[in-house]
């Protein structure tokens, strides 16, 4: 096997050599100390690195800033060998539960909320979820986080490990808070939705109402009505 890999190596490194490195460059000036992995020399190994230097694999105009950080075979040849190490070590790296997470596999992205005035929903107040890179079980959210927002109750932390339900996945482990709402209505849970959206906290995944799509039991309007006024 190491005899192969030497030998597919070296097909590589002619191969590169022959079409002049088109497009693919590598900084000159690699540091002594450095992370490995740290393709782009920003003193940290991430998902970054592994889109840089797959990037550069396959000959997209991408500068890697520190070429030793991606020889994880010590053989003084870049290629998929070193890549896939890499994208071993990144996932070893993220395997254990402590968090916060440095180097997230996961990148959430925000998005928006859909619920219209026609959903049948919980008024009492909103779920949102924290993105993955951002979620600290230490991180306690306050009122103080939603500054300018009106008619807020409560703000609290909520651990739903135990529950079987989607918008709780913890896995990738996302942080949920619960906005309770003051005066309760629909047309203030969405109000609420919108002024929270609109500070772009850049830690919010999503805002979600609390309606039967998120794992609640189907219940009667009259049922659903009872249920609203024994948790006010």
């Amino acid at each position: 096997m190491k005899k192969f890999k030497k030998i597919i190596a070296a097909v590589t490194a002619t191969v590169l050599s022959a079409v002049g490195m088109a497009g693919m460059s590598v900084c000159a000036d690699d540091a002594d100390n450095f992370v490995m992995g740290d393709a782009n020399a920003d003193g940290k190994f991430n998902i970054a690195d592994v889109t840089l230097f797959q990037s550069w694999i396959m000959g997209k105009n991408v500068t890697l800033n520190n070429s030793q950080a991606v020889d994880f075979c010590n053989d003084g040849v870049l290629d998929s060998f070193d890549l896939c190490m890499m994208k071993s070590e990144l996932l070893a790296n993220n395997s254990s539960d402590e968090y916060p997470v440095k180097n997230p596999v996961v990148i959430d992205e925000f998005t928006p909320c859909t619920a219209t005035l026609t959903d049948f929903f919980d008024t009492s107040g909103i779920h949102i979820q924290i993105k993955h890179q951002y979620s600290v079980s230490e991180r306690v959210w306050t009122v103080d986080d939603f500054k300018r927002v009106e008619n807020i109750k409560s703000v609290s932390q909520d651990d739903y490990n135990n529950y079987n339900i989607s918008l709780f996945d913890q896995k990738p482990y996302r942080q949920i808070v619960t906005v309770n709402l003051e005066e309760c209505s629909k047309e203030n849970v969405l109000k609420m939705v919108q002024d929270i959206e609109a500070l772009n906290l850049p830690e919010i995944k999503e805002i979600k109402v609390f309606t039967y799509g998120t794992g609640a039991l189907p219940m009667t309007p009259e049922e659903w009505e009872e249920y609203i006024n024994n948790i006010k």
